[in-house]
């Protein structure tokens, strides 16, 4: 999806682009109408010398070989004059040889005709026309003077205007957009500290927004700033119940241990798979204990070894689960670390192996590479696998991958929670095997 700045910067492209269109159309309009006025002006002048050179004597109309202006004088000048008396040009200027126009309109005497004009070539030219009389008798008939003009001289002007025009205004959209974008920048400065703020408060670099913003981002910093304390205060909520939960078994947890102590190993003969149950979950208690305390996964600098705890689960599930025949398979790296301590990544490990048994065939795989700079972590079953869809569902606190098997539906929450809190993903894929995958990807600089 687009950003806000992105957007603002099309719809302001967009607006200044139209703007710019509208505007230069108005514009060359305008100063096309105005090469045509000054156009007919300049026929106009030439219009009003031609009709001085004439001279009327003895019934009949008489003009000069030559005209003051050279160019009606010179062939292909552009400048033309013609007179026309009774439908008949009985005089026309040197300038006009084999051209061909047709005959101006009438008009009242007196009244200017203006015109675009083309010749038998197909060459436009601008003409104006008038009608004189030169006798007063009522039998008298007009001369019509008529004064052409080609239009190229004038149509490269407006051209050359129409090129300009484009360019500048060009230059000032773009210019225009360079301006919005520094205002933008400028506008959105105040985003851009709210967001280094609220990753100050997601680090635990600070523990709420204290900096002060315009006006009209201040209602968005208080209500952050109430849903963080609220946030704040349930996770307290919750850290204080798991702790007094843990806090409470450990008394049974303490009984426990010392019937081990003054039992007869050899009287029963499950005693060796009790007492290690009850070792782990004295471990996990105080593990518990720990998390409660911290509230947020413990990054070892070390580092547990993953292949150890992989050996220690392995032990554990065995027998938990020896009605099954589950078969346990390995593919770690030697050495492989991962970023917290035993306690975490027991965590980890055992809830994803345990729901693979579980839920799973009588396969389970746990794997562990450094692949592209991060450690990618898995482990896949053969069983029934997940629906397509329900990936995102499963992790969800209280929802268990199948709802007929006992359980409170916290473990992968729990393994989604820590993985994300150290800057991993997790996610669910199908296995080769037709099962479920869970593949985790840590950074490697921790």
């Amino acid at each position: 999806m687009l950003s806000l700045r992105t957007r603002f910067v099309l719809v302001a492209a967009l607006i200044l682009a139209a703007f710019s269109i509208s505007a230069g159309w108005i514009l060359r309009q305008s100063f096309q109408a105005s090469i045509v006025d000054r156009a007919r002006e300049q026929l106009k002048l030439q219009m009003f010398g031609f009709i001085a050179t004439a001279d009327y004597d003895h019934d009949r109309l008489e003009l000069p070989e030559q005209l003051a202006d050279p160019r009606f004088n010179q062939l292909n000048s552009g400048l033309l004059a013609v007179v026309i008396h009774e439908g008949e040009v009985i005089w026309q200027s040197r300038s006009l040889l084999l051209e061909q126009f047709p005959l101006p309109p009438t008009s009242d005497t007196g009244q200017w005709i203006f015109q675009t004009v083309e010749d038998q070539n197909g060459r436009q030219y601008y003409q104006l026309s008038i009608n004189v009389f030169w006798e007063e008798t009522a039998a008298a008939s007009p001369y019509t003077f008529v004064v052409r003009e080609w239009d190229q001289p004038y149509l490269a002007q407006i051209k050359s205007f129409e090129t300009t025009l484009w360019i500048w205004l060009g230059g000032l959209v773009l210019a225009a957009i360079v301006l919005v974008f520094g205002v933008l920048n400028l506008g959105f400065r105040p985003f851009r500290r709210l967001a280094r703020e609220l990753d100050g408060v997601e680090m635990g670099r600070q523990q709420r927004i204290i900096k002060q913003y315009p006006s009209e981002i201040m209602p968005v910093v208080n209500n952050l700033n109430r849903l963080v304390e609220h946030e704040r205060s349930m996770r307290e909520r919750y850290k204080h119940s798991l702790g007094n939960l843990a806090h409470s078994l450990k008394t049974p947890l303490a009984v426990l241990k010392g019937l081990e102590r003054g039992s007869d190993p050899l009287a029963d003969p499950q005693q060796d798979t009790l007492n290690e149950q009850v070792r782990r979950m004295d471990e996990i208690v105080n593990y518990q204990l720990k998390r409660a305390i911290t509230a947020v996964p413990q990054v070892s600098g070390q580092g547990a070894v993953l292949l150890d705890m992989y050996q220690r689960m392995t032990k554990v599930l065995a027998k938990v689960y020896a009605d099954r025949a589950i078969s346990f398979e390995q593919d770690i790296r030697p050495g492989l670390r991962m970023p917290w301590d035993d306690g975490d990544t027991l965590e980890v490990l055992g809830n994803l192996m345990d729901n693979a048994c579980k839920y799973g065939g009588d396969r389970v795989r746990v794997g562990g590479h450094i692949h592209d700079g991060q450690i990618r972590f898995y482990v896949e079953d053969n069983g029934p696998g997940i629906a397509p869809g329900d990936e995102a569902r499963v992790l969800s606190r209280g929802v268990r991958r199948d709802e007929r098997a006992s359980g409170q539906g916290i473990g992968l929450a729990v393994v989604n929670d820590i993985v994300t809190a150290s800057g991993g993903t997790l996610s669910i894929a199908a296995s080769e095997w037709g099962g479920a995958r869970f593949l985790i990807s840590l950074p490697l600089n921790w």
